[in-house]
């Protein structure tokens, strides 16, 4: 089965766009697989959610200013209580710097 391919944009605060992309997905009774944040331009979501719960976040996501594409690779949904493994490319437009984190020097 492939995977479901999500893409969306949004100006939403990227902390509180990421807590919402969270708290919509355990909502709809899925859950975060693992969460990948590229500086503070974008952040890729691994998730597993019912197949006939995508509609619903699509919508949820769009009311609460996360601007999505149609999901790619859902196909036809004859069981929508299946679960289906999902990923979310959240890109965040906004002004600011790149985010700069320190690293720490390692014992040599």
């Amino acid at each position: 089965m492939a995977i479901v391919m999500l893409t969306a944009v949004t100006r939403v605060e990227r902390k509180a766009a990421t807590s919402f992309v969270f708290d919509t997905v355990n909502r709809l009774g899925g859950w975060i697989d693992d969460v990948h944040m590229y500086s503070n331009l974008m952040n890729t979501i691994r998730m597993t959610l019912p197949a006939g719960a995508f509609g619903t976040l699509v919508n949820a996501l769009e009311e609460g200013g996360i601007s999505v594409g149609p999901p790619e690779g859902l196909g036809d949904v004859s069981d929508p209580a299946i679960e289906r493994m999902a990923t979310l490319q959240l890109t965040f437009i906004h002004d600011e710097p790149d985010l700069k984190r320190e690293v720490p020097s390692v014992p040599g």
